[in-house]
């Protein structure tokens, strides 16, 4: 077995066996995370938008294959329909991974649009909403998250350009559970479906095991304490990722 089929195998453990006695869908999640690693080729860090293209590769692959998927989901279940609209924000109080490249381009993103006083309350509101981090562990702070994203305004993502997949992933076709979740804290299981929801494992796979070429880290981080360490200090911070270092908030 070789490096990749090791990093795809470890990215999709948690998936793989939703489909265990389905080997024809297991075959094809693993060829879906081999095939967005291999449409990163020629992308190197060495770009000085290394970051933002990975996100723009990642993206486009998502949704070519959320959106085939979900006619899919729609063929075995012709009920299926999604709850999600415009001004709905019920998820947007729960705890966001992503990978470190998507990140650094919202921060990037940040620095384009936004003028130097809302750059540093967006700064001040992440640092404020990743606190807790300072004393308690990771697993901790990411089971115990319940706070609305410092990017809502007006029930509204304010980088909805630049969200994270895993942002792009979350959907419901119940609003009653989602309006309980919130109530609850997150405390109730909103129903999802598992082919749909994979989407994400599979840009998380092959982008990580693209990176791993270069000796950088591409495990998941948590959103606000990663993001907060970038709008710090984007340069160091990036300097250090490139070099192999775990970043503040991320896995290892």
């Amino acid at each position: 077995m070789s490096k990749f089929d090791r990093i795809v195998d470890d990215g999709l453990k948690h998936v793989l066996p939703l489909f265990e006695d389905h080997p024809e869908v297991i075959k094809f999640l693993r060829d879906m995370s081999f095939a967005v690693c291999a449409d990163l080729n020629g992308i190197t860090p060495e770009d000085n938008l290394f970051p933002r293209q990975l996100v723009e590769k990642g993206i486009r692959l998502f949704e070519a294959n959320f959106d085939a998927i979900l006619q899919q989901v729609k063929i075995l279940d012709p009920d299926f329909e999604l709850a999600c609209s415009s001004g709905c924000s019920y998820c947007c109080s729960s705890h966001i991974s992503l990978m470190p490249h998507e990140a650094f381009n919202i921060a990037l993103y940040l620095a384009q649009n936004c003028d130097e006083s809302e750059f540093t309350r967006y700064t001040e509101k992440c640092i404020e909403a990743a606190a807790p981090l300072e004393i308690k562990s990771l697993k901790s702070f990411v089971k115990d998250y319940f706070s609305p994203c410092p990017f809502l305004h007006e029930n509204r993502c304010s980088i909805y350009d630049v969200r994270p997949i895993v942002c792009r992933n979350w959907i419901s076709s119940d609003l009653n559970a989602c309006v309980k979740s919130h109530e609850g804290q997150n405390k109730v299981v909103v129903p999802q479906n598992a082919m749909v929801m994979v989407q994400k494992d599979l840009i998380f796979t092959g982008q990580r095991a693209y990176l791993k070429k270069y000796g950088i880290n591409g495990n998941l981080g948590s959103f606000l304490p990663l993001l907060s360490l970038i709008m710090i200090d984007f340069e160091g911070t990036y300097k250090r990722w490139l070099s192999g270092e775990v970043l503040q908030g991320q896995i290892d």
